[in-house]
């Protein structure tokens, strides 16, 4: 008996590996996404504005980041001390607006930078549903009067214009760039579930436009792995909105069996056994019968070193062995 609809592993026409450059960008599941590659080694920029759940934020700014140009400073809000602004996450808050602006500008400036020898970007599109501040739409609330805001729904038309627009914005720096285009996994059920469904509707046809219609895009199908390959609650975080654990890696692990080479996947798997073991936490650290553990560790990551960086891993190892000397000629 079947008691899953399990999604085939997606094929794509294209492998990256270890030398690749990846940006994420859009929702909360970008950073899940971008984390896990990260913890993988791969060269990963990863949602450097912080979770922007709407194409209109998305395209603003990825469009002033790419123009070089420091984000309008008529959007910037005061709360409890801190300077905020309307077009960017909460993570981006300073004592002072002109240290906020800077702030994202030097995001921005990074993101450019890392967008012109990228391979892919990973675009997680989270919901269609906008809030508008003085009839602007914003990327973040920050905990402002609810009633300064009003809530309305992005059109296929309108979306369809930003996203044409985004791509246009990104390929004039890297005209070769590949853009890959997910659904959020995310239940956005506090915009009430029929609305949460309209929403997803609305994006899911977007990617398919534009898979449909444009050259090097592609869709992976995060939103259909989530929907039904894991269709139980037992998937979900205590808030039954988001993926736990480990939902998101087995739809992180899919992504990786469809994109990535056969080398980069196995060096992945023999490098999170490594970072297993650097999490290990002996009984008597201090006891010199503790120091064979972490020679062979050293030994197992400079294996490593000719695909890509280990050196923090090996500081904290040679720190742990230093310390081991000291204690013994103590």
């Amino acid at each position: 008996m079947k008691l899953r609809t399990e999604i085939s592993r997606p094929v794509f026409d294209f492998k990256l590996d270890h030398r690749s450059p990846i940006v994420t960008l859009g929702s909360c599941f970008s950073d899940v996404v971008g984390k896990y590659l990260m913890e993988r080694k791969f060269k990963v920029n990863s949602n450097p504005f912080g979770a922007v759940y709407n194409l209109k934020s998305l395209y603003g700014a990825v469009q002033t980041a790419i123009a070089g140009v420091p984000p309008s400073g008529s959007r910037v809000v005061h709360r409890d001390g801190l300077f905020f602004h309307l077009d960017y996450h909460s993570d981006f808050r300073h004592t002072t607006a002109a240290g906020l602006l800077q702030m994202v500008q030097e995001a921005g400036t990074g993101l450019r930078s890392f967008l012109e020898k990228a391979d892919l970007l990973i675009v997680t599109l989270g919901t269609s549903w906008v809030y508008s501040f003085e009839d602007e739409i914003v990327s973040n609330c920050h905990k402002l009067p609810a009633a300064q805001f009003s809530r309305h729904l992005l059109g296929l038309d309108e979306q369809r214009e930003l996203l044409r627009l985004l791509v246009e914005q990104v390929r004039l720096v890297n005209a070769g760039l590949r853009l890959m285009f997910t659904v959020s996994p995310v239940r956005h059920i506090k915009d009430g579930i029929a609305e949460n469904s309209l929403s997803k509707a609305l994006l899911r046809v977007l990617c398919a436009e534009a898979t449909n219609t444009c050259i090097e895009i592609y869709y992976f199908p995060s939103f259909e792995v989530m929907m039904d390959d894991l269709r139980d609650y037992r998937f979900y975080k205590a808030d039954l909105i988001h993926p736990d654990e480990v939902a998101e890696k087995y739809i992180c692990d899919l992504f990786m069996e469809g994109i990535m080479t056969v080398e980069a996947r196995t060096l992945s798997e023999a490098w999170t056994k490594v970072c297993v073991a650097l999490q290990h936490r002996p009984l008597a650290p201090e006891s010199d019968s503790h120091r064979p553990f972490l020679q062979a560790l050293m030994s197992k990551m400079e294996s490593f070193e000719k695909h890509f960086d280990v050196s923090k891993e090996r500081e904290d190892v040679c720190r742990r062995l230093t310390a081991l000397d000291f204690q013994a000629q103590g």
